[in-house]
């Protein structure tokens, strides 16, 4: 980044610095020398405080999987707005999108609302350990899960204090977590079934919940290989586990059902966010209703309360985002553009000669610089983070907003036209060259 592009940004850090700890309210948003700071958004550009316009390769994240300010979500909302109802209460719209979530997904008998993608793995959490008497939860190596004290062990973990790739062990992700979060945690190592198999019989008599993204977009786009899904899914039946997918990145992008429906897996529980309201803070648990009966308000013994629980606004939107997408166009068209990119990526990559691959699903990808296929957290974090930096300020420079971390997902949306990948593909010769030209061997 230079300072003149980015006077404002840099001005708006130095005064950000004095009242917010970094600069930002979020850690994931600062990078060095400044933050970028961002004005407005619509369909898939970006425009930042300088005025510079962006391609969105980042999309929140994830969640707007329709576009920013989508206009039927936007209307939705603002008629929302009128009608004064903000939260706290139950709101008659509520009864309409959980019968709507309920018939999309899979593992959806029943269903709660909450805010975030963290809350609602804390709730399902809860109902798993409420459910079946036990404590442990068994989570990836290299999952993201949210901040909740009990996933938030071997996220990012140094692969020297990570152990055996075959028996990793829990490395908690940040300080001031609870002290038993190391030995309430198991650690599982994804796409490698024989492995995970030995770890969750040994603990199978503590283990409440196996938690799995059921494809790591924490450490970029690492698909599960065929026969691990299925693994988990009989494993846990076996040992009375509560199987949870978190399905909050990767729910309805690849079929109006999420991942579960698309790979044919059905878990106990899941969780969604982000995409289900197109930005709006919104998540949902789901899952068996004997499991979900836990949380009944009079007959229950685990418990669920929210203020902003299916908020009016929130749920104005979902109902828009349900619709647009259960007929299963959008996800077409994800999938499809996201295997151009791959193709069109890996032309270039021969073409210029440098060992590199962009792996993808429904619309989301990542680029490693690597010569094999990422299957798990450690494949991804010894692909070359040198020359992805490289890559990412070339794409940067080129118009296209994407993120600086090597283990990151990337993605495109329902509002990204040809037009744009055109422009991502052509930004991304012009990286895979400037790569080339700073480390030719």
């Amino acid at each position: 980044m230079t300072s003149t592009k980015f006077s404002r940004s840099m001005k708006l850090f130095e005064i950000a610095s004095e009242y917010v700890v970094g600069g930002v309210h979020s850690n994931f948003r600062y990078r060095e020398p400044h933050p970028i700071y961002f004005s407005r958004a619509r369909g898939s550009r970006l425009w930042d405080a300088d005025g510079n316009e962006y391609i969105d390769c980042v999309i929140n994240m994830g969640a707007c999987i329709l576009g920013h300010g989508h206009p039927r979500v936007v209307d939705a909302v603002k008629a929302a707005l009128d009608d004064g109802l903000t939260v706290g209460l139950e709101p008659e719209i509520s009864a309409e999108v959980s019968r709507m979530l309920s018939r999309m997904v899979p593992s959806a008998e029943s269903v709660r609302f909450s805010n975030t993608g963290t809350e609602a793995v804390i709730h399902a959490i809860h109902i798993a350990r409420g459910f079946t008497g036990r404590y442990k939860i068994a989570k990836l190596e290299g999952g993201y899960n949210g901040w909740y004290d009990y996933v938030s062990v071997s996220s990012h973990p140094p692969l020297d204090k990570a152990g055996p790739p075959d028996e990793p062990v829990p490395v908690p992700s940040s300080a001031g977590l609870a002290r038993d979060v190391v030995d309430s945690t198991v650690i599982i190592p994804f796409n490698n079934i024989e492995a995970t198999e030995k770890i969750i019989s040994k603990h199978r008599d503590d283990l409440a919940a196996v938690i799995v993204e059921p494809v790591m977009f924490n450490v970029g786009c690492v698909l599960p290989k065929k026969g691990y899904l299925e693994g988990l899914r009989k494993l846990t039946e076996e040992y009375g586990i509560v199987l949870i997918f978190d399905e909050v990145i990767t729910g309805f992008r690849s079929a109006p059902g999420g991942a579960q429906e698309y790979f044919g897996i059905t878990p106990d529980m899941s969780v969604f966010g982000k995409a289900i309201a197109n930005g709006f803070a919104l998540s949902a648990v789901v899952g068996k209703r004997e499991i979900m009966e836990t949380i009944h308000p009079s007959r229950g013994k685990v418990a669920y309360a929210g203020t902003y629980n299916s908020n009016y606004i929130s749920l104005a939107a979902a109902r828009v985002v349900l619709e647009e997408l259960r007929d299963g166009k959008i996800q077409k068209y994800l999938h499809d553009a996201g295997a151009r990119l791959a193709k069109e990526f890996s032309e270039l990559a021969d073409e210029i000669g440098i060992k590199a691959r962009l792996q993808h699903f429904a619309g989301k990808f990542q680029v490693y610089f690597t010569d094999g296929e990422v299957v798990d957290y450690r494949s991804a974090v010894n692909c070359d983070a040198k020359k992805y930096g490289v890559f990412y300020e070339s794409m940067l420079g080129s118009g296209i907003f994407m993120l600086p971390s090597h283990t990151i997902h990337h993605g495109v949306t329902a509002a990204h036209t040809r037009e744009d990948i055109d422009a991502i593909l052509s930004a991304m010769r012009n990286a895979l060259k400037e790569v080339k030209k700073r480390f030719p061997n």
